[in-house]
């Protein structure tokens, strides 16, 4: 029983720790984060990247759903969490 509590008391440190880092990343790059994206919305082959991306995103999911609709066993691991 103790093992089990200290895991979860762990993880929700680990979970508080991550999020202060992150916090302070966040603050230090906004600014430089902000100015690569305004770049990189330029880009016409980071458009065409982007636009494929998101295309073959949209072809696994219509192919999972048909498999599932078909009786085929899909591995959760590529089921998107909602």
């Amino acid at each position: 029983m103790a093992n089990k509590f200290e895991k979860k008391a762990l993880d929700q440190v680990n979970q508080i720790n991550e999020g202060l880092l992150f916090g302070i990343l966040k603050f230090f790059m906004k600014s430089k984060t902000k100015r690569t994206l305004r770049k990189l919305s330029r880009d016409p082959e980071f458009k065409s990247a982007v636009a494929d991306m998101n295309y073959h995103a949209e072809r696994t999911k219509e192919l999972i759903k048909q498999y599932e609709e078909e009786g085929i066993n899909i591995d959760k691991r590529f089921k998107r969490r909602r």
